[in-house]
C-alpha cells in the first residue's frame, strides 16, 4: 500500500507541474484569470504585474526526476524585491524559499537571497539549507571502470551556508569577490567493515568542510534569468581549510563559461563550459563530476572534470519556444577509478515567458544520458556559473 501511494501522490505532483505550466496561459485566454496576471498587450498569462507592482510570490513547482536520487517533488516560493527601472536598469534582488522530497527518502528544505545592490555594483548572494541525501557512490576501487555502471548505498544528513559578496571592478563588466561555505554531514555507507575501501574512512563518519573562496566574474548577459546574448564566466579557487572551521584541507578550483547569441529574431544559440579540479585529500562527496542534464549526480567524479554543452531556443511565438541541446563531458584519473568514459546526454524541452518585463520563461526539460531519461523544471535559464 505504502509504495502505491507514493507512486500515486508523486504522478500527482508532476501532473501539477504540467498543467501549471502547459494549462496556465491557456486558462488566461479563456478569462478564468484575474487581470492581474494578464498582459494587456497579448491577453496572456504573464506574472510581471503581481511580481513587480503588487509584490506577490511566484510559486515554482519543483518536479524531480534526477536518476540518482529517484522521483519526487516540492514547491519554491520566488520572491522578486525590488520594481524593474533603476537608473541602469538593474535587475531585482530576489529570495526564494524551497523544499522538496523524493521517494527514496530524500528530502531538502532550504532558502536563498540574490541581492542587486546599489545599481548593480555590488551582487550577494547567500543560502542555507538541511537535508537528507539518499543516493549510490560510484567512486569505489572495485566499482571502477569507465562507465561507473554500479555503485554502493550511502546516506547523508547535511547542513549547508554559504555567503558570497562581488564587487563590480570601476565600470566595466568584471566582478571580484570573496565567499565563505560551510558543509556539515553525517555520512553512513551499506558496507561491511572488512570491505572498507581505502577512501572511505569508517562505514559510519561525520565530516565537515569549510572553506574562504577567492573568484573572479565578467558578466555581460542582457538579462539574468534568461539572456539572449552576452557571455558570463567565472574562476573560483577556493581553500577548505581545517582554520576555516572544517576537518579537511584541500582545495577546489573552477572555471566556467556562458555564451548566449542572437542568430536572428527567433534564435538564440547558448554555449556552455566548465573545468573543475581538486588537489587534496577531500572527503567522497567533495570530488568534481559530470554535472549535465540526464547524468545522475556524482556518477562521474574525479581530480578533474571537463563538459561542454550546446542549447538553441527557438521562439515560435513571442510566448512560446522549443529548446534542443547537448553535452558531452569526461571525469580524469583520481587515483583509485580511473578515468571515466566520455558521458554524452541530449534533449528537448519547452519554454513560457512568464514574466515578461523580467524576460523570464519557466519549462520543462526531458534529457536523456548514457543511463537515463530524466524531466527538469526550469526557472530561468538551465545554466548557471555556481
Amino acid at each position: 500500500m505504502e509504495s502505491n501511494f507514493q507512486g500515486n501522490t508523486l504522478e500527482q505532483i508532476k501532473k501539477l507541474g504540467f498543467l501549471l505550466l502547459v494549462f496556465l496561459p491557456a486558462l488566461s485566454q479563456a478569462g478564468w484569470l484575474d487581470d492581474t496576471f494578464i498582459d494587456p498587450t497579448d491577453g496572456q498569462l504573464d506574472m510581471s504585474n503581481w511580481l513587480l507592482e503588487k509584490q506577490g510570490f511566484l510559486p515554482v513547482p519543483v518536479i524531480i526526476t534526477e536518476p540518482a536520487i529517484g522521483y519526487g517533488g516540492g514547491l519554491a516560493m520566488v520572491y522578486f524585491h525590488d520594481k524593474v527601472g533603476s537608473q541602469k536598469g538593474s535587475p531585482p534582488s530576489v529570495s526564494a524559499l524551497v523544499g522538496a522530497a523524493t521517494e527514496n527518502g530524500t528530502w531538502f528544505a532550504g532558502g536563498g537571497h540574490l541581492g542587486i545592490w546599489a545599481d548593480d555594483t555590488i551582487r550577494y548572494t547567500g543560502g542555507l539549507g538541511k537535508g537528507v541525501v539518499k543516493m549510490e557512490y560510484y567512486g569505489l576501487p572495485s566499482l571502477g571502470g569507465g562507465e561507473r555502471k554500479y555503485g554502493v548505498y550511502f546516506e547523508t544528513e547535511a547542513t549547508f551556508f554559504m555567503q558570497e559578496l562581488q564587487f563590480r571592478l570601476w565600470d566595466s563588466n568584471f566582478f571580484a569577490g570573496v565567499g565563505y561555505t560551510f558543509i556539515d554531514t553525517q555520512n553512513k555507507f551499506r558496507l561491511s567493515a572488512d570491505n572498507l575501501p581505502p577512501n572511505l574512512p569508517e562505514v559510519s563518519f561525520d565530516s565537515r568542510s569549510a572553506a574562504l573562496n577567492v573568484m573572479l566574474n565578467y558578466d555581460s548577459r542582457d538579462n539574468l534569468f534568461t539572456p539572449s546574448k552576452g557571455i558570463a564566466g567565472e574562476i573560483k579557487v577556493m581553500d577548505f581549510n581545517e582554520n576555516w572551521g572544517g576537518d579537511d584541507n584541500y582545495k577546489k578550483y573552477r572555471a566556467s563559461i556562458l555564451s548566449y547569441t542572437t542568430l536572428s529574431d527567433t534564435l538564440i544559440l547558448g554555449l556552455r563550459g566548465d573545468v573543475k579540479a581538486l588537489e587534496g585529500d577531500a572527503p567522497f562527496y567533495a570530488y568534481p563530476f559530470i554535472d549535465m542534464r540526464g547524468v545522475k549526480a556524482m556518477q562521474f567524479q574525479g581530480d578533474q572534470t571537463v563538459l561542454g554543452e550546446v542549447e538553441l531556443r527557438w521562439s515560435f511565438t513571442r510566448r512560446w519556444a522549443l529548446v534542443g541541446f547537448g553535452g558531452a563531458g569526461k571525469a580524469f584519473d583520481d587515483g583509485i577509478t580511473g578515468d571515466s568514459d566520455v558521458v554524452y546526454s541530449k534533449g528537448l524541452g519547452v519554454r513560457y515567458l512568464v514574466a515578461s518585463r523580467l524576460g523570464l520563461q519557466m519549462g520543462v526539460d526531458v534529457a536523456k544520458g548514457p543511463d537515463d531519461t530524466a524531466i527538469y523544471i526550469q526557472f530561468g535559464s538551465s545554466w548557471s556559473l555556481k
